[in-house]
């Protein structure tokens, strides 16, 4: 136990994302997993529900396209309940303090999502319905 409490050992027994930024600015995303080996990830999940979350991503990550904030929300909302006190977001920049962002700032996502989710089942439904109507 003595080995891993320190400073400058692997983190046995527990699962971390540590994110950062190279000298020239390149964002670093880095997944530790409890045996203390460490992979980097374009983007990642943990804990519970990282499954879902993580085949997500890899189906609809974009690398530098896209917004990856709303990206991250979007996947969060695969394994939450659609309510924006239930997830909690943290924005990382270059050069910039870690900023949480306010409740209002995440409603505000969320229900933008669900907004262009439920206008996408709307359209889709409405496709099937024509479908069926030219048969």
């Amino acid at each position: 136990q003595r080995y891993t409490q320190s400073g400058g050992r692997r983190p046995f027994g527990i699962s971390t994302l540590i994110i950062g930024f190279d000298v020239d600015g390149t964002p670093r995303l880095f997944c530790t997993d409890p045996a203390g080996t460490f992979t980097e990830w374009k983007a990642n999940a943990t804990g519970q529900g990282a499954k879902t979350v993580r085949e997500y991503l890899q189906d609809k990550y974009d690398d530098g396209k896209g917004d990856p904030l709303r990206l991250a929300v979007e996947s969060l909302l695969e394994v939450v309940e659609a309510k924006s006190n239930s997830i909690e977001v943290a924005v990382m920049e270059r050069g910039k303090p870690l900023r949480l962002l306010d409740d209002d700032e995440v409603a505000e996502l969320v229900d933008s999502i669900e907004a262009q989710r439920a206008a996408a089942k709307a359209a889709a439904a409405g496709a099937a319905a024509t479908a069926r109507d030219n048969e």
